[in-house]
């Protein structure tokens, strides 16, 4: 919206002295503000650098050298300013070189204004989308490293692409060392009762156009030789026009099989949806939200008829149990209790995402934060903390969002020091007008185990975690979704934190309804 409100600003890269003039005229003529011109590589960096254009006209060649890939490059991948290059004639070698460096157009000379007008009308609107695809690549390729079960992806021809953690951790095979490799020698599958080799998963995938399961009886042979047996799924990847563009495997311990199964069709469809969205470099914001729906329907009823049903089996059946049928047992209750938990905070998370109106009030965050704290202490078999809740200004914001954000800053609190012998958390305030501004900083603190923040801009980023969830539960969602809602009320996170000392967040908001208003526009 800015660049349309304001002349866009051009960077003009050209050796021609006559050639540099002439385009500086004709872009002024067309309503575009010039930020300079340089005629060589380390001057348009250096231009680039000190001025930040909206975009850069480059040319290819400078005195007689492709110079302009060079400088392209460090724009592009350094101060992310988006290049069109400007071309007369160059060798294959060299032009195919310049396309690696994703330019945003090419112009060729002689220019006409409508060529100029469209190319650099585009480039920064191309440029914008690009880098929002990017984010939503990385978010996504986030999610895809947090998922506990193997995945591994291929191409057309069963190649491997793609194998995150925990399917380096199941096959034995690294990422570098499968990929390129056929499938079915990274995946290596038998029947353990015939011991006959069972077909690649992939290859019948992408051959019948289905999805596709294994046996209950089959066993995947490891790099090194060991044995583990696994449920599996591999279904084709395709574009909305039908286009196959390979296939992805997903490969589930079959430990805990009957939770484990009702988990592999939303996994398949996520990383299906991911690996598309990726081959188009772009994710739509009503494809997220039929995630979130399809994660609510397909997976709550059944995680809840499992955890449900494992229970009552344990509580009847549980003497006719050998020491390892009770121990599957207990791992198919806590493994559809934490999927649960993952469920509830992906949707939150998504949820914390949409442009959803807010309902701004005045609120009375004492009497919330009381609210909020008793119902959480209520928790069985939960050391009883003490609870200190100062007098709080009063501020403005949704009242349901502010709650969720006071249930997960003080849940972690009682989470984290729940191991200690006299357990504390507290409420506090600094308010605004007593340092001249337009909000107040509230914070929760607690006596727990604390965390080293070094890596600390990581700390409010989704599926994040700075302990183990043996030590202490949870998916690394719950300071995401705080850190979304205080942004959408216009405030700010900081927290602050050492080992084994506890640890204290702080959020702002808005203490005056207008500046709330002013705030969330």
């Amino acid at each position: 919206m800015e660049q349309v409100l304001n002349k866009i600003r051009v960077l003009v890269v050209e050796d021609e002295i006559v050639v540099s003039e002439d385009l500086q005229q004709r872009l002024s003529g067309l309503g575009y503000e010039i930020t300079g011109a340089a005629d060589t590589a380390a001057a348009a960096i250096r231009l680039a650098a000190s001025q930040r254009p909206d975009v850069a006209l480059m040319d290819i060649m400078l005195h007689g050298r492709p110079e302009g890939i060079d400088a392209a490059e460090h724009l592009r991948g350094e101060l992310d300013i988006p290049v069109i290059y400007l071309t007369a004639h160059s060798d294959t070698a060299t032009l195919h070189r310049a396309r690696f460096t994703d330019p945003s157009g090419y112009i060729v000379k002689p220019f006409d204004d409508q060529q100029l007008r469209v190319a650099i009308e585009l480039a920064p609107f191309r440029h914008e989308m690009e880098r929002k695809a990017r984010r939503v690549a990385r978010w996504m390729t986030a999610t895809l490293t947090s998922i506990g079960d193997a995945v591994i992806a291929t191409n057309t021809h069963s190649e491997i692409l793609l194998l995150n953690p925990a399917a380096e951790k199941l096959t034995g095979w690294t990422q570098d060392e499968a990929t390129g490799k056929p499938s079915g020698e990274v995946v290596r599958l038998v029947n353990q009762k015939t011991r006959q080799p069972l077909e690649d998963p992939a290859t019948r995938a992408l051959r019948d156009g289905l999805v596709v399961r294994l046996d209950p009886d089959t066993v995947l042979i490891t790099r090194e030789g060991g044995e583990r047996f696994v449920d599996d799924s591999a279904s084709p990847i395709t574009d909305e026009t039908g286009k196959v563009l390979g296939a992805v495997v997903v490969l589930v311990d079959a430990t805990g099989r009957v939770a484990a199964q009702n988990r592999v069709d939303t996994l398949t469809r996520q990383v299906k949806g991911l690996l598309a969205e990726k081959d188009n470099y772009e994710l739509k914001g009503a494809e997220l939200e039929a995630f979130a729906t399809a994660v609510s329907h397909d997976l709550r009823g059944p995680l809840q008829a499992i955890a449900g049903f494992s229970e009552l089996l344990a509580r009847s059946q549980r003497e006719r149990l050998d020491a390892s049928g009770q121990l599957f047992l207990d791992r198919v209750h806590a493994s559809a209790l934490q999927m649960g938990c993952m469920v509830e905070d992906y949707l939150g998370f998504l949820k914390s995402n949409r442009e959803q109106t807010l309902s701004v009030t005045e609120l009375d965050l004492k009497h919330l934060a009381h609210a909020v704290f008793a119902e959480l202490a209520l928790v069985p078999g939960q050391k009883p903390a003490q609870f200190v809740c100062e007098e709080l200004p009063r501020a403005w914001g949704d009242e349901a969002m502010l709650r969720q954000v006071l249930v997960n800053l003080i849940g972690n609190a009682l989470k984290y020091s729940a191991q200690r012998e006299h357990p504390m958390v507290e409420v506090g305030a600094i308010a605004g007008e007593e340092a001249g501004e337009d909000c107040h900083t509230f914070f929760v603190r607690d006596n727990g185990a604390g965390l080293d923040l070094a890596n600390a801009a990581k700390l409010f980023e989704p599926f994040q975690r700075f302990h183990s969830t043996a030590e202490f539960p949870g998916t690394g969602v719950g300071l995401a979704i705080v850190k979304r809602i205080v942004e959408r009320h216009g405030g700010r996170m900081l927290a602050e934190s050492q080992p084994d000392a506890g640890a204290t967040f702080f959020f702002t908001l808005p203490s005056k309804a207008p500046g709330m208003t002013a705030a969330l526009q």
